[in-house]
């Protein structure tokens, strides 16, 4: 079956290459270098790179061979050092063409100080990188030849047949490259190619590039794009890789280019016919007075969309009361913040428009530890380091005070299964640009959070959450620190601030007259844990009487799907049956 599996497989391998002549800058001991071709009646072509020479056999600068599944072409080459310095060198695919299915084709290099001796691999079988369009790859890397010495290279590429992937492609498939010598990998720069593939990244939908050493980082921003969700990073080029946003910069010219899906939070979008604002705010620290509209971010989930201003089509009704939305989850769960009893209109002061008030954070202040949602040893006893500050045991007096009111409104109400397990973010992360770091985030010892620092400083907002241990989810331990009792947290300094509501202003929607918790940390200052706030005040201590509630809930896709109504004062989304 294989024998004739080969005969109907027959492919060819064509490469129609030319060596191209370049101007080779090496840095240190080199200087200037001029790659030039001869091709004379030695049938041999030779790439001169100042005292070192690169020679092919075969009088031919790249690949020229018909190959059937399972066969393989030998290219050999030599480099010889001619000068009176050793000589560093990279062998370079220049312009090449692999549109063959990924291990299809595949190469092995082996080498020998004599043209008759024993050959040894200087590199195992790998795959041939594959791009449908030129590129440029590291063959070999960093090659030393020493004064006075030739050494000879076998390259084997091998036409692979594969009884595990389907090979149908390569019955059109094109290989094709040139071959160039370079400066040593360790010292030349690098092209990296960033492809933001239709999508954004920091607001820019051109493609960046950047020139980097072998083993430079550079950290790309995710990029956002209208109708999907950014997914990953398809990286190509040597020994490049890729980690969340930071590119290890490999031996050779690289390429990263976005993949999207379908975004989940625009499906949503459109069902509740709300059109997207392009134009972004300029500034997260200037009030927005008037209806701005719905602007696009990136969350933990995907692309998130959040209400800005003195909104008026973000009013929903569930489980009996009145909410508002805040922004669209990148998982197609809708946020909103409790409203009240009673609809009520933009800057209103009303107490209804909080479940609780005057609500303390939590009864003890004198640790670092009570800026936590949750932390760990008990309530009153100093915490001895920032793993046990930090560690999800024991609830705040706020999350207490919120778990019950959810538990009685919506779990005994038989309204939880319409709620969403989508994180909240508690950002304990500690801000060290104070120089300040003995003891940070223990005890009674001087404390700066990161999220005071870098939002109502700065106001550089995120709707991701640096760290998972400040996650709090219920049951998703993907994401999050499945912590929690119940899927009901508060606002984050992040969405306030996005929604323009940065200290008072009364046409917001956000704005009730009074100020109340958030769920960001500020600091630990005169041994006093501070929370940032809602309203009139930028933050106050745990302990404060004078702060009232407002809880936030995530409602499932598939449930808000099913609402009507224009999200309006008096035309509320709702279900059919004000569910």
């Amino acid at each position: 079956m294989k024998e004739k599996g080969l005969r109907e497989k027959k492919l060819y391998i064509i490469g129609l290459c030319a060596i191209t002549l370049v101007l080779v800058g090496i840095l240190g001991t080199y200087a200037y270098f001029t790659s030039v071709i001869i091709n004379d009646n030695r049938q041999e072509a030779e790439v001169d790179m100042g005292t070192l020479s690169l020679r092919f056999a075969d009088n031919d600068n790249g690949i020229n061979a018909r190959l059937t599944f399972g066969e393989s072409i030998t290219k050999k080459f030599t480099l010889e050092n001619t000068g009176t310095l050793d000589a560093t060198v990279s062998i370079e695919w220049l312009d090449m063409i692999n549109t063959y299915t990924e291990g299809s084709l595949t190469y092995t290099l082996f080498y020998s100080e004599s043209e008759n001796g024993d050959y040894s691999e200087v590199i195992s079988s790998k795959n041939v990188p594959t791009s449908s369009t030129e590129f440029t790859s590291t063959l070999v890397p960093d090659i030393t030849i020493p004064v006075g010495k030739t050494y000879y290279y076998n390259l084997v590429v091998t036409l692979n047949y594969s009884d595990t992937i389907d090979q149908t492609s390569d019955i059109n498939a094109v290989f094709s490259t040139k071959f160039d010598i370079q400066q040593s990998s360790k010292i030349r720069k690098y092209t990296l190619t960033v492809d933001p593939n239709g999508g954004t990244i920091d607001g820019s939908s051109e493609i960046q590039t950047f020139n980097l050493s072998a083993g430079d980082e550079q950290n790309i921003s995710i990029p956002l794009s209208l109708d999907s969700d950014f997914i990953e990073w398809e990286i190509s080029g040597y020994d490049s890789t890729i980690n969340d946003s930071t590119v290890v910069m490999g031996k050779s010219n690289t390429k990263i280019v976005a993949k999207y899906k379908a975004g989940q939070a625009r499906e949503v979008l459109e069902y509740l016919k709300v059109v997207p604002n392009e134009n972004y705010p300029k500034s997260f620290t200037v009030e927005a007075t008037k209806n701005e509209g719905v602007f696009r971010a990136q969350d933990d989930y995907g692309t998130s969309y959040y209400y800005r201003g003195a909104v008026d089509n973000n009013y929903v009704k569930f489980a009996g009361f009145y909410w508002r939305i805040v922004r669209i989850n990148g998982n197609g769960s809708v946020r909103m913040i409790y409203d009240g009893t009673t609809a009520h209109p933009n800057g209103e002061n009303n107490t209804d428009r909080f479940t609780h008030l005057k609500q303390v954070w939590n009864d003890f202040q004198d640790d670092a530890k009570y800026m936590g949602y949750m932390f760990g040893g008990e309530n009153g006893v100093a915490s001895a380091s920032l793993e046990e500050s930090v560690r999800n045991e024991t609830n705040s007096s706020i999350k207490s005070v919120v778990d019950d009111w959810y538990k009685t409104n919506i779990v005994d109400r038989d309204y939880d299964r319409y709620v969403s397990d989508t994180l909240f973010c508690n950002d304990r992360t500690l801000d060290e640009s104070t120089g300040n770091t003995v003891g940070y985030g223990v005890g009674e010892s001087w404390t700066m959070g990161r999220s005071r620092y870098r939002a109502n400083m700065y106001g550089q907002v995120r709707l991701t959450c640096p760290q998972k241990n400040d996650a709090f989810t219920v049951g998703d331990t993907e994401r999050g620190n499945g912590s929690l009792t119940y899927p009901i947290g508060l606002l984050t300094v992040d969405e306030k601030m996005m929604a323009g509501l940065y200290n008072v202003n009364y046409s917001n929607y956000l704005y009730k007259g009074n100020k109340y918790w958030s769920m960001t940390p500020d600091s630990l200052h005169q041994s006093k844990a501070n929370i940032i706030l809602v309203g009139d005040h930028p933050y106050i201590f745990v302990k404060a009487t004078s702060v009232h509630v407002a809880p936030v809930i995530n409602l499932k896709p598939e449930y808000v799907k099913t609402m009507i109504g224009s999200g309006t004062i008096d035309d509320p989304f709702r279900t059919v049956d004000n569910r």
